[in-house]
């Protein structure tokens, strides 16, 4: 016995509308999914553009970093002058060169809009010199949004300088200042001296990035300052962030060297801190100094051993190298650091070329300030580590 079923016009006319009707949800749906994920991706929208322009920048107001940028440009500050980075640990680096009368009517304006979105600045801090003042802001926000926030400000206007022809010195002192990126303070007094200097910057230091920025605006020479383990093997000495141990296997070495040379802009070289226990190993040299050479940096042996063969190996590598001649300040006291300086210099007047290692000590910054004065009198001139290299 056969059974078919063929629809009565009532039903048939029912399951077409309950088509219809499915059909053109279905295509409504689609409509607004598709609607919704251009206006997510900045595109444009017929539906949520003018429905929901208001709930978007609800949610902008609340990203600090959005909000502190968006005031900037609004106030007039050229995209040009504003650098911002991501550091590992989710801390957004803002840094902005203005006039400081600028400044001084961006600043009430940029709180109000931080205690608008529920964000408050945590610390300021303030150096300053003849020309320039430097604010630093750390915000903290919902959600630990972490925001640092550094204002350059130009007391006055700097006019080109008229070309005079000097004496031009024939022997080279290159100094480096190693441990930056702790305070304002040192890299502040640093740029003051207005001599070519070098300074080498440690990756995880809280103002890395801020530090490299002033040094990069005032023609100061800058270093990855990169931790390595060293035959001191303390809780301080070698378990600090970004130390390379010596084992470690190849790739992490290669990771963590990639990984520092990220945290520090502008850098043009690499010098290790600490290490006399791994530039004593050719093997983890080796890994070091290809990742160096593939990124077009030059390196400096600090030489803390002296069975370090970071110097040799770098030059069989073809890597533009050279290393320490004189620790500065491994006494501190002023009389010390005086003697050793001009030992530089002396050593500089010798072989053509030395360079010195020193630290931001306030030891340190004072004989420097009082005393590169003598460069002259011992027929040397004060150069980047650049120039010194091999």
């Amino acid at each position: 016995m056969r059974l078919s079923w063929s629809p009565k016009g009532s039903d048939f006319q029912k399951f077409s509308r309950y088509l219809y009707i499915y059909l053109s949800t279905l295509a409504i749906l689609s409509f607004i999914g598709l609607d919704y994920i251009q206006w997510k991706n900045g595109e444009h929208s017929y539906i949520f553009s003018g429905i929901s322009h208001r709930e978007k920048e609800k949610i902008e107001e609340k990203d600090l970093n959005h909000l502190v940028l968006s005031q900037i440009l609004e106030f007039g500050v050229s995209p040009d002058a504003i650098t911002h980075y991501i550091d590992d640990r989710n801390i957004h680096h803002v840094m902005l060169e203005l006039p400081l009368k600028q400044y001084q009517q961006l600043a009430p304006l940029l709180e109000m809009s931080l205690e608008k979105a529920n964000a408050t600045v945590r610390h300021k801090e303030q150096e300053q010199d003849e020309k320039k003042i430097y604010n630093l802001w750390t915000v903290r926000g919902e959600k630990e949004q972490n925001l640092s926030i550094l204002f350059s400000c130009q007391k006055v206007p700097i006019y080109p300088k008229e070309t005079v022809i000097s004496y031009k010195a024939k022997n080279k002192v290159s100094i480096i200042i190693d441990d930056m990126g702790y305070n304002l303070r040192a890299i502040n007094e640093l740029c003051s001296l207005e001599k070519p200097l070098t300074i080498a910057i440690l990756p995880y230091s809280p103002l890395a990035k801020e530090t490299a920025y002033i040094a990069h605006q005032n023609n100061l020479e800058v270093l990855l300052h990169l931790p390595m383990e060293s035959v001191n093997n303390t809780e301080e000495n070698n378990h600090m962030e970004g130390i390379i141990h010596s084992k470690m296997k190849q790739d992490e070495i290669i990771q963590i060297v990639e990984q520092s040379i990220q945290q520090v802009p502008y850098i043009h070289g690499v010098n290790n801190h600490m290490g006399s226990k791994i530039t004593a190993n050719e093997t983890l040299m080796r890994i070091i100094l290809e990742c160096i050479k593939k990124k077009n940096l030059f390196f400096i042996d600090s030489r803390t051993t002296n069975h370090s063969v970071a110097y040799n190996l770098a030059q069989s590598l073809k890597i533009p190298s050279t290393y320490r001649h004189v620790f500065l300040d491994s006494e501190v006291n002023k009389d010390s650091i005086r003697a050793k300086l001009i030992e530089l210099f002396q050593l500089a007047q010798k072989t053509g070329a030395a360079v010195g290692i020193g630290h931001p000590l306030d030891e340190t910054l004072s004989v420097l300030k009082n005393n590169l004065h003598l460069l002259e009198r011992y027929n040397c001139e004060a150069v980047y580590a650049s120039q010194v290299v091999q």
